[in-house]
C-alpha cells in the first residue's frame, strides 16, 4: 500500500503594526511577500486594512526609481499600462459592434418578409432597414481592428525596453497610486468643460489661472 505524502501546512504568523511598518520601510521583495500572505489569512477588517495601507507603502519604496533609466523605465510602465487598458476597452467595443451587427442582419430578415408580405408598401418602407447601417458597423469594426494590430504590437516593443527586474511584473495598482499628467489637461481642456453662462466669465476665471 503506497503512503501518500503530507501535504506541508504553512503557518502565516500574524504581525503586528510596529511589524508591518518595520516591513512597509524595509521596501523589499521579501517583505511585500511576507505581507500579502499576511493580508489574505487576516480575518479582522482593521488589521487587514492597516496591513493594506504597509503593503502600498512597501511597494512605494520597492518601486521607486533610483535612477534616470529606472524612471523612464517606470513611465514606459504607466503608458503600457494605460495602452493595455485601451486594448480592453477597444476590445470590448469590438464586441458590441459584433452584436450589432448580428442584430442588424436578424431585423433584415424580418424587413424583408414585411416587405414581400406588404408589397403596396414596398417604396415605402423600403428604407426602414438598409445595407448601409451594416456597413457602417463593419468599417468601424474594421478600423478598431487594424488600430489594435498597431496597439498591440507597440505594447509588446514597448515590454521589450523595460530592463529593469522589478518593473517586468509591477502591479498595475502601484502605477494607479501616481499622477501621470503628461500635460493632458491642459487649459484648453478645462476651459471646454467650463459651466459658465457666458464666454467672458469664463475669460475671466482662466485669466487668473495663468
Amino acid at each position: 500500500m503506497s503512503k501518500k505524502a503530507k501535504k506541508e501546512v504553512v503557518v502565516v504568523k500574524e504581525l503586528s503594526q510596529s511589524e508591518l511598518q518595520k516591513l512597509a520601510h524595509s521596501g523589499t521583495k521579501e517583505a511585500i511577500e511576507k505581507i500579502e500572505k499576511y493580508i489574505k489569512i487576516e480575518k479582522d477588517y482593521e488589521k487587514r486594512t492597516y496591513a493594506q495601507i504597509a503593503l502600498n507603502e512597501c511597494e512605494m519604496f520597492f518601486y521607486q526609481p533610483k535612477n534616470e533609466k529606472e524612471d523612464e523605465e517606470f513611465t514606459l510602465s504607466e503608458l503600457i499600462r494605460r495602452k493595455e487598458r485601451y486594448i480592453d476597452e477597444r476590445t470590448m467595443k469590438m464586441c458590441d459592434i459584433k452584436e450589432r451587427i448580428e442584430k442588424l442582419m436578424l431585423e433584415k430578415k424580418v424587413h424583408e418578409k414585411v416587405l414581400a408580405k406588404h408589397k403596396n408598401k414596398k417604396e415605402d418602407w423600403k428604407y426602414n432597414w438598409m445595407q448601409d447601417f451594416v456597413l457602417m458597423e463593419e468599417n468601424e469594426l474594421h478600423k478598431i481592428e487594424e488600430d489594435l494590430e498597431y496597439d498591440e504590437a507597440w505594447v509588446a516593443e514597448a515590454k521589450k525596453m523595460i530592463t529593469t527586474a522589478r518593473y517586468k511584473n509591477m502591479p498595475a495598482h502601484h502605477l494607479e497610486h501616481f499622477d501621470f499628467n503628461f500635460g493632458e489637461n491642459s487649459l484648453e481642456d478645462e476651459k471646454d468643460n467650463c459651466d459658465c453662462e457666458n464666454d467672458c466669465d469664463c475669460e475671466d476665471v482662466f485669466k487668473g489661472m495663468v
